[in-house]
Parts: structure tokens; sequence; C-alpha cells
């Protein structure tokens, strides 16, 4: 079913840096359950302040309805454009996809499922007047006890291998300048992406800041996270390793 036109805009708090344009990138995966939720609560809470904007949702070979959603959203919407990758490469993959398409001056990108809403993004838009990055760190996380474990134990192994740490490496919720992104050479196909664009930011010394979001239980569709995904993780920061000690 096609969904209904909605508003794109707002009349959110105004950021102190105002009149800035922003491409929001959101991946998505299985989400039939959620992605339509999402992409309305996204538009419609898009501070007036900003510019211009656009969304751009990229369908990583879902085996779901999720490409008929995106096709039907970016009907009705022009500020909304879909990618399409015929099979699952990964988050790494469709996180690059959508980069390569950004217009915009600051990229955010953000999941589908509903944990994190877009009204977090005016305390992250009022940074950017100093700021290169800045990133989320989630409150309130329900995880089980296997995951917190195994973040903190990857967020030591990082800070020892590449020497920087952030709190919640992997958080769903960065807002990023362009060409930052546009200057950087990306590999990462799966979840280690986060950690290389980190590596990347501080090798480049960005100013980086670290905020506080809400983080809600999803509630509907289930998590694509899997314990393969931990051993691909690994193997892609070795390869980071290798490449940074190579001639």
């Amino acid at each position: 079913m096609k969904p209904e036109p909605f508003d794109t805009r707002n009349n959110a708090a105004e950021p102190r840096n105002s009149g800035l344009s922003l491409s929001i990138v959101v991946p998505a995966y299985n989400e039939s359950e959620n992605l339509t939720d999402a992409i309305r609560m996204i538009a419609s809470g898009i501070p007036c302040t900003v510019s211009d904007h656009e969304i751009i949702i990229i369908d990583d070979g879902s085996r779901d309805a999720t490409a008929e959603i995106i096709r039907g959203l970016a009907a009705d919407n022009p500020k909304i454009r879909g990618i399409f990758h015929d099979v699952n490469r990964g988050k790494g993959a469709a996180l690059s996809s959508g980069f390569r398409e950004a217009r915009m001056e600051w990229v955010l990108f953000t999941d589908a499922d509903l944990q994190i809403q877009i009204s977090e993004l005016p305390a992250f838009l009022d940074r950017t007047g100093d700021r290169d990055i800045i990133i989320g760190y989630r409150l309130g996380r329900r995880d089980p006890f296997s995951r917190k474990l195994f973040s903190r134990i990857y967020t030591a192994i990082i800070r020892l291998t590449l020497g920087f740490a952030i709190r919640d490496i992997n958080c769903p919720f960065k807002l990023i300048r362009r060409s930052f992104l546009d200057s950087s050479d990306l590999h990462s196909r799966g979840f280690f992406i986060d950690t290389e664009l980190m590596h990347a930011a501080f090798g480049n010394k960005l100013r980086i800041e670290e905020l506080g979001v809400a983080c809600q239980p999803r509630q509907r569709g289930e998590s694509t996270v899997r314990f393969r995904h931990v051993t691909e993780t690994v193997r892609e920061l070795f390869e980071l390793m290798n490449r940074r000690s190579a001639p």
C-alpha cells in the first residue's frame, strides 16, 4: 500500500548554527515493519532552520517489502531517494553507497528501527559551528549482558590497537561533514565501518564531540546483528592494521 503524503518540516528548536544543508542516510535491511514510520518521523522532525535536505534510504538486499516501501515514499516526497542493492552487502557497503550519493554539506546517518528519534538532531546541529563530527552514545540501552560485555571488550581492543576510545563507537546516530566523507577511503563492508570512520577522523585530527541520545527498545522487526558479525569485525580490524603497517 502506498503511504499517504506527509510533511517534511516542523518548528523544532532553532540551533545556533542555522542554514546548513543536510543529507540523512538510512540503511535498511528487512525493515518493512518500521520503515514507513521511521521515515515519517525523520522527515517531520527536520528543523526549519536546515536550509535544504535530502533523505537517502538504502535497501541492502532485503527479502521483505522494504524496496517497495522505499519506492512509494520516494514517489510521494521529492526529498527522498532510494538506493537498491541486489543482495545483502552489509552495513558498511550500504552506508558507503549512501555517502557517495549525498549532496549536502552535512551527513547524518541513522537506523530505520525507531530506537533513536530525530528529536535528538537539534542538539547535534547546535555543535556544527566548531565540530567536524558529532557522534551519539546510547542512553537507556537495554541489551543482553553478552552484548554489553562484547562492547566493552571491543572498546578496549580499539584503544589498544588503534589508540583512541569512543564511548559507543557503533551508535547509529552520527553527524559528519560531507567533505570528510568525500576524502575518506573506506573499505569496510560490515559493522566495522563505524570504527574505520573514527580511525580516519582521529588520524585527520578532526574536531569530535560525543552527545548522549535516548535509546528506545526495538518494538517491531528483528535486529540483524549476528555472531558472525563479530568475527567479520575482528577480521576487518586486522585488515586495517595491515594497511597501516604496509610500506
